[in-house]
């Protein structure tokens, strides 16, 4: 085994919020990888974090790209700044997996994407849903025909995450904020994935403060619609229900689902996968730029382009546009 493959990866962490201490938890425990570097623009937040993960705090992003051991970042501060940062990254020659929704429009992700490869640096969206086994379980179920044509999909993804003490970010246009973006971009990944690009899309929302708080968004597809039920200012749970001629695959917690069951025709199959969820994305892309990747395998540049793309429609459709784009 060479050496790069025995010694642990070095990430450098580009914030160090709630999701940050998630992740490291998980590359820590997971065991092939590991943090050497974090920044964050407060700065005690990044000691805190530093403290607890045995990493270097610094006083700039630069200066925690630059420390010794760093082989990729990860970018985890508000959507609004992940353009910025990711530019930042690049310009230092340091593989970056950035957190989703990768960036605020599809415009600014295919930008991003091709200053990457002009500097031959890797680049991906940190979309772990389809790093992980069950995701993949019920794209292959689809695929094989296990429930013969598809006749409807049902997904809804509802809490109250409003009353949470993210709100102040979910509710700021400023900062990238909205339900689309944050939680809704899960389903409509997940409808892409399984089905590619709609033949059409509509979407309907409700609008506070610049942000949406929620929307029902249609996937028109040949033989079905996709119709998604998004909310961050109510309780409705998450679920994914696909029914086709023959069966139907339930998909609870979809977005980060351990199960999934298949039933047909009075038989019923259940998938479970147990394995840590965030570490499996960042084993993937550890080893993705360690081979020399300039994209990731399961979340390539023209997905995140193209649900960006419709996630752009969603929020033309609802009359939402970030002050970014003004």
């Amino acid at each position: 085994m060479s050496e790069s493959k025995r010694k642990k990866f070095g990430w450098a962490f580009i914030g160090a919020g709630d999701i940050a201490h998630k992740v490291a938890s998980e590359i820590v425990r997971e065991g092939s990888g590991r943090i050497v570097s974090v920044w964050n623009r407060t700065a005690s937040r990044a000691q805190s974090f530093a403290a607890a993960f045995s990493a270097t705090a610094f006083r700039t992003p630069e200066e925690a790209l630059a420390a010794p051991g760093v082989e990729g970042a990860y970018i985890c501060v508000n959507p609004a700044y992940h353009a910025e940062y990711v530019r930042r990254c690049i310009g230092a020659g340091v593989p970056v997996l950035c957190e989703k929704p990768f960036t605020l429009s599809a415009g600014e992700a295919a930008s991003l994407f091709d200053f990457a490869r002009g500097k031959g640096v890797y680049l991906s969206e940190a979309m772990w849903t389809w790093h992980n086994a069950t995701a993949r379980k019920v794209r292959e179920w689809i695929h094989s025909g296990a429930i013969g044509r598809v006749r409807s999909l049902r997904a809804v993804y509802a809490f109250p995450l409003i009353l949470m003490k993210c709100r102040g970010r979910l509710l700021s246009a400023e900062a990238g904020g909205g339900a689309l973006l944050d939680i809704g971009i899960y389903p409509v990944r997940y409808v892409y994935e399984l089905f590619g690009m709609p033949d059409s899309l509509s979407c309907r929302g409700k609008l506070r403060g610049g942000v949406d708080l929620g929307e029902k968004i249609a996937m028109r597809y040949p033989s079905f619609t996709a119709e998604i039920s998004v909310s961050m200012s109510s309780w409705g749970g998450e679920k994914m229900v696909i029914c086709g001629e023959r069966g139907k695959i339930v998909v609870p917690e979809f977005h980060a689902a351990r199960r999934a069951v298949l039933s047909v025709g009075g038989r019923r199959e259940v998938f479970r996968d147990g394995a840590l969820k965030y570490a499996r994305q960042f084993a993937q892309v550890a080893d993705e730029i360690r081979a020399g990747r300039q994209e990731g395998e399961r979340i390539p540049a023209q997905s995140t382009v193209d649900v960006l793309r419709l996630t752009d429609e969603c929020r033309r459709r609802m009359g939402m546009r970030y002050p970014q784009e003004e």
